[in-house]
């Protein structure tokens, strides 16, 4: 029996199919070693992060990073140099270095402690400490300095002045005044030149009055020496002046001008002229004692010296500073009959008169923050005068705002504790007693002030954001201790 005979596939093909699946394997070797190549092969932002990792995690016992911008890390323990840098929160800082706290940024900083610094002079040879000290920063930083050295104030010390060393601001290395410092000392100079106060013929010493003078650069003097006595140094040199400040003093308190009238020889208006004098006399004296207590302790000095002084008032009246500064808050140009019949200068006095009270009132409360000052202001009668200040001008519109300046004088230096008054001073409890003996009804003395505000406040009951309900219940809670009110 024949066998059968098998089926064979093609000896041709399998050569095709061999080398087919030979190049198909080589294919996708290829493909896929090009894939690897380029997912290994970053780019350049990739390779800076990953650079960056690899050298925070290599180092991250040296470097704190808080995120993974390698130009944001910094070194765990603070390296210091002789320069003032920022110390970070978490940052470890080395012994022995200078450490502060910047005010005006907030952030703690740090150098190399350079002990040859030496202490302020006053301080050397006391013993040191570590403690929280002001420093003194001649760009105008106002720095804490933490862990400084600072001198342990020996008993018997001087009370310390919060004032300290008073610069001049308008200083330059190259030894030239500011133009506010040159045009200051400039306007000095035209005052004092002026006879302010002064009687022709006995003390004028030559001076000029303003009947040959310009009137208007006078005024704009005592304008430029307002402008600038607000700041320290300029209020200070101003009171170091005791010829500048008699003259002002006087003029604020009514003086005259040119030895003997006001503006003298310069007919009706130069008494509005004079007004405007004594609003910016009185001014300046106030933006050179507000605030700066070096200033009012210069002036409060040579006080009994300014008092005693003579001070020839516009009306021809020859007098003692002290007995006109807290006087009557009215002007001599107020009783003449032809500025009253003078419209032109009738308006030029109206519109000067409240703005000379105003800025009278304002100086006047600052230079009462001085005890030996505030107590001549209450021997001299000051609170009756303020107090005919607020019932005289009951119902003027004008005067409104003299009225409340003043009703803030009594209040800051006499019942609100918060604004630095000292309660013990007035109102005093011997005050009924006085009262018993000469009635207020009609009358207006600085024992009436319960009547006179009561009958103020009856008036304006309807508005109780008006200045007499404060000023009401402070008077009561001072002479009740603050439980309540009281009538006398």
């Amino acid at each position: 029996m024949a066998r059968p005979r098998s089926r064979s596939r093609p000896v041709a093909s399998r050569p095709l199919l061999g080398k087919f699946l030979a190049v198909l394997f080589v294919v996708t070797c290829l493909l896929a070693m090009a894939s690897a190549a380029s997912s290994a092969q970053p780019s350049p932002r990739q390779e800076k992060d990953k650079a960056g990792s690899r050298s925070a995690a290599a180092s991250s016992d040296d470097l704190i990073c808080h995120t993974d911008v390698v130009a944001e890390c910094y070194p765990r323990v603070f390296q210091p140099t002789h320069e003032f840098q920022r110390v970070h929160e978490d940052q470890d800082l080395p012994p022995g270095l200078h450490v502060r706290l910047n005010i005006n940024t907030g952030l703690r900083e740090a150098k190399i402690n350079n002990e040859s610094e030496e202490l302020p002079e006053g301080l050397q040879g006391l013993p040191v400490d570590s403690s929280v000290v002001l420093v003194d920063q001649p760009e105008g930083a106002n720095d804490i300095e933490v862990d400084a050295p600072v001198a342990r104030i020996p008993k018997g010390a001087p009370a310390y002045d919060p004032a300290g060393v008073v610069k001049d601001p308008g200083a330059h290395a190259d030894g030239e005044g500011s133009p506010a410092s040159i045009t200051f000392h400039e306007s000095i100079a035209l005052v004092k030149g002026v006879a302010v106060g002064q009687v022709v013929g006995h003390d004028a010493d030559g001076k000029i009055g303003l009947a040959v003078a310009e009137q208007a650069r006078f005024i704009d003097a005592l304008v430029e020496i307002d402008d600038v006595a607000h700041d320290i140094y300029y209020g200070l040199k101003l009171t170091e002046d005791r010829v500048i400040t008699r003259q002002l003093l006087c003029l604020m308190s009514g003086g005259s001008i040119g030895g003997g009238s006001i503006f003298s020889g310069a007919g009706h208006s130069g008494s509005g002229k004079g007004l405007e004098a004594a609003q910016k006399a009185a001014m300046a004296v106030a933006s050179a004692v507000q605030n700066n207590p070096v200033a009012l302790r210069e002036l409060s000095t040579y006080w009994d010296m300014y008092k005693s002084g003579l001070c020839a008032t516009a009306g021809g009246q020859v007098t003692t500073l002290g007995d006109v500064i807290f006087g009557p808050y009215h002007h001599a140009t107020e009783d003449v009959p032809e500025h009253r019949q003078e419209g032109h200068d009738n308006n030029y006095i109206a519109a000067n008169h409240p703005a000379w009270i105003r800025s009278r009132l304002l100086a006047i409360s600052g230079l009462i923050k001085d005890k030996d000052i505030m107590q001549d202001f209450l021997s001299r009668g000051g609170l009756t005068e303020v107090l005919k200040l607020l019932v005289d001008h009951e119902g003027d519109a004008a005067y409104d705002a003299v009225r409340q300046r003043a009703a803030n004088l009594v209040n800051d230096n006499f019942l609100d504790e918060s604004m630095g008054a000292d309660l013990s001073l007035w109102p005093v409890k011997e005050f009924a007693a006085a009262v018993a003996e000469k009635p207020c009804d009609g009358t207006v003395h600085a024992f009436c002030w319960d009547y006179h505000i009561q009958q103020l406040a009856k008036a304006h009951k309807k508005d109780k954001t008006h200045w007499s309900h404060g000023l009401l219940k402070g008077l009561h809670e001072v002479k009740k201790g603050g439980s309540g009110k009281t009538e006398l």
